[in-house]
């Protein structure tokens, strides 16, 4: 029986999905090439334009969390010391370098490379390890001495005009297909079996 690989399976997952892609890839381009007023309706039922900005708008808020954090300090200190000190020691003492290696390999075949990715990824651990101590450390016994760094870290960004640029329907493609109906089907036609016929293969 053959082991269970998540790697294969999100390729053959995106295989079977640009194999779809291909289907509908061919039945647009029969539409262009044959019906190309029919492909004009189906185009106008597709582009209708939905704005995220009313979804957005529930998701573009700030959630205060200090009061209920600065009440339960100290079990949230120790916490965060005890996940820390887990961090270390495992990071310090327990970590595998061969057997990390080994099963890495697959993904990484330059041991060099591998090497000195791990040793950055153990390093990382470590003092992500020790800077969370020090904090549990902090919010367990003296949580007032991280209010000035709360302050500053809880500033809140709205992304509101970042997204508004975003949330604008374009509409330049639909009028150079509709323009050139014929030429856009026979290379969405060919590109479609094309691709139909690579994937087909590569299941098998």
């Amino acid at each position: 029986m053959k082991p269970f690989n998540p790697t294969d399976m999100l390729w053959q997952a995106l295989a079977i999905f640009l194999l779809i892609g291909a289907l509908v890839g061919i039945v647009v381009s029969l539409l262009l090439l044959f019906k190309p007023q029919l492909y004009q309706r189906v185009s106008q039922v597709g582009n209708s334009w939905v704005s995220t900005r009313h979804a957005s708008k529930w998701m573009d808020r700030t959630i205060s969390i200090e009061q209920w954090f600065y009440r339960h300090h100290r079990p949230m200190g120790l916490l965060v010391v005890l996940a820390a000190g887990y961090m270390l020691m495992y990071f310090g003492w327990q970590f595998d370098k061969a057997a990390a290696m080994k099963s890495l390999s697959v993904y990484v075949p330059n041991k060099l490379w591998l090497d000195m990715l791990l040793q950055v990824m153990v390093l990382m651990a470590l003092i992500g390890g020790v800077v969370a101590l020090i904090t549990g450390l902090f919010v367990g016994l003296r949580p007032s001495l991280l209010r000035g760094f709360e302050k500053q870290s809880n500033k809140w960004e709205s992304l509101r005009r970042a997204t508004k640029v975003t949330d604008i329907m374009h509409n330049e493609l639909n009028p150079f297909i509709e323009r050139h109906a014929q030429r856009v089907g026979w290379v969405l036609l060919l590109g479609s079996i094309y691709l139909f016929f690579l994937m087909f293969r590569w299941l098998l």
